[in-house]
């Protein structure tokens, strides 16, 4: 099925494939040429592109984009995709059963989704260039589901046909998502950028939208055009080229995640009280059907699922999350908070989340059975069902630790008991580190950085670094641990007043890794959280001791006695941290992004 039909009636009026210039995928079309897998011609790519527009592209990539597709009542058949060819929400779409059409006007953009489709999910997606008429190049009711992404169709150059033609052609469900008249604010396109409009900005959008936006009562009368029922709202909060929550706008669920930290926005909880969240909301989702009396939706079908293989209540879903790491986390709600019904549900995005979240099943009965004395949630499921692959654990009380940062006293609590468990994840007791073992555990990781690190002083500082960590390293007494790999205050729940009730996201684990890693890199992204700091200042801060807060000192020193940790050894392991934090990105990330390590440490 992976094909690219030319349907356009003026073949040589495309417009340019942004946010990219005409002609910009050649080089991962001729990495592709060459037999380069995707990843690799993608890399390529990106190393092409100055760092604005590479960063443009890798968020309109992301699969999270696609995070409101377990809302569709159909669970397979034909879908129409209508928007840029570019977007991750395709490779979900594709993933979970639908046979996707792409109707795209650009050449390069369609090639580009082909040579991702035939990797990601081969023989279930095909281009058809075309999109320059007022009429859809396809029948009446040809598709079980169509999908119309950003925006109403005539708002770009993209498309010529109207949104009545997404109605006509889909026999099932329509999809629009759209932007907001009356945001309060929109996201750039880059990664956490978000632009809060000014009062005069906020006027004339909502007086002359210049894409066309409407309002959500605005998007729903399109809908009444066809036999559609009234279409479902959800909001794509914070925006829909950025968002991590999907909220319902006609329902109490699922809802917004509301922390400590989102209750101290006092002016944000007041708009939501009053009602003012469906109108100011960036950015829509709306999904209608044509059918009288609407199946379950196929995250309702799931949870009906689970709770025939837990022997337990069925329960609602109260949040759905599109995660930065492209995998949808479902949280539900059970009858008792953490009790049977109480679940955290992840559906990866893209392909490679599956190997991942498999890891991190394994490692949570792993912890469980041979460290007891380490909280992590109790795995209940995974495996395939309702035609998607997904893992379901034991939802946790409270919070994540991001959610009491700021305070002091909770984050040292926090910190000090990590530093206590972690010290327990002994899996080698400490012996001579030999020259295999820096092979294996350090060697091997600075070889997989230089080889992604694109800069060349960036090459010369590893060559250096290695060969201090090698004079430090080899011979001194050091024991190995099992490596979660990624502990950030994210993957630490606590309740609160700090006390860590379990440790999530255990996907990139390792059996046997250097120790204090993992609580170093704790400690420095909540530096870097805390400050508004980037990652390099806040690794200098802790390699050099400037500024650290006693809790933090306590913390690292604590694990070091607990460990017998020399202070040469300490320190060389906290001398190569960037290095080891980029070796777990590029060995868990599904692509490479363009000078990371010299763009984030400044090597």
């Amino acid at each position: 099925m992976s094909e690219l039909l030319d349907l356009r009636a003026e073949p040589s009026a495309e417009p340019p494939p942004a946010p990219l210039a005409r002609g910009a995928f050649e080089p991962a079309f001729e990495a592709a040429r060459a037999g380069a897998p995707f990843r690799r011609a993608l890399e390529q790519l990106l190393l092409e592109l100055d760092d604005e527009t590479a960063d443009r592209l890798m968020q309109l990539l992301r699969e999270a984009r696609g995070a409101w597709f377990p809302l569709l009542r159909a669970g397979g058949g034909e879908l129409l995709f209508l928007g840029n060819a570019l977007s991750g929400s395709i490779t979900p779409l594709a993933a979970s059963g639908f046979r996707v059409t792409i109707l795209e006007r650009n050449a390069e953009r369609a090639r580009f989704a082909l040579l991702r489709a035939a990797e990601h999910s081969p023989g279930m997606v095909r281009a058809v260039l075309g999109g320059d008429a007022p009429r859809l190049p396809f029948d009446d009711r040809s598709f079980d589901v169509v999908v119309q992404e950003d925006g109403l169709p005539r708002a770009e150059d993209r498309f010529a046909h109207g949104f009545d033609e997404c109605l006509r052609v889909a026999r099932g469900e329509v999809v629009l998502t759209a932007d907001n008249r009356l945001a309060y604010k929109r996201s750039s396109g880059r990664r956490s950028d978000f632009r809060v409009q000014s009062p005069w900005a906020f006027v004339r959008a909502a007086l002359a939208p210049p894409r066309g936006e409407r309002t959500l009562r605005g998007y729903r009368s399109l809908f009444a055009r066809g036999d559609f029922r009234r279409p479902r709202g959800f909001a794509l909060y914070p925006h829909s080229r950025d968002f991590t929550h999907v909220v319902a706008l006609d329902a109490a669920l699922p809802t917004l995640t509301i922390g400590p930290m989102e209750r101290k926005n006092r002016l944000k909880l007041v708009g939501r009280a009053l009602g003012l969240f469906p109108w100011l909301t960036p950015s829509y989702a709306l999904l209608a059907t044509r059918e009288a009396r609407p199946a379950p939706t196929r995250l309702d079908r799931i949870l009906a699922l689970l709770a025939e293989r837990t022997r337990e209540p069925a329960p609602v879903a109260e949040q759905l999350v599109g995660t930065r790491g492209n995998t949808l986390l479902v949280q539900t709600r059970g009858q008792v908070e953490a009790g049977p019904g109480a679940w955290t549900l992840h559906l990866p995005l893209c392909p490679k989340n599956v190997p991942q979240l498999e890891l991190h099943m394994r490692s949570l009965e792993l912890v469980r059975a041979r460290f007891p004395s380490v909280p992590v949630p109790e795995p209940l499921f995974h495996g395939p069902l309702e035609g998607l692959w997904l893992s379901c654990e034991r939802r946790l009380a409270g919070w994540t630790a991001p959610q009491v940062v700021g305070d002091r006293t909770r984050i040292g609590r926090m910190q000090r008991e990590v530093a206590g468990h972690f010290a327990c994840l002994v899996t080698r007791p400490a012996r001579r580190f030999s020259t295999d073992d820096f092979e294996r555990q350090i060697s091997a990781r600075f070889r997989l950085v230089a080889a992604h690190a694109a800069v060349a002083s960036t090459i010369a500082n590893l060559e250096r670094l290695l060969d201090e960590a090698r004079e430090k390293l080899v011979g001194a007494v050091i024991p190995l641990v099992l490596y979660h790999a990624d502990l950030r205050s994210k993957h630490v729940q606590v309740d609160r007043d700090g006390h860590v009730l379990g440790y999530l996201d255990w996907g990139t684990t390792e059996p046997e890794g250097l120790p204090l890693f993992d609580l170093l890199h704790l400690v420095v992204h909540e530096k870097k959280q805390e400050l508004g700091i980037t990652p390099g200042e806040a690794w200098r801060a802790v390699r050099d001791r400037r500024g650290l807060f006693d809790h933090e000192v306590e913390a690292l020193d604590a694990y070091a006695r607990a460990l017998s940790l020399a202070p040469e050894v300490v320190t060389a392991i906290e001398a190569i941290y960037p290095v080891l934090v980029a070796a777990m990105a590029e060995k868990n990330w599904d692509f490479s992004r363009p000078r990371w390590l010299h763009r984030q440490f400044g090597l």
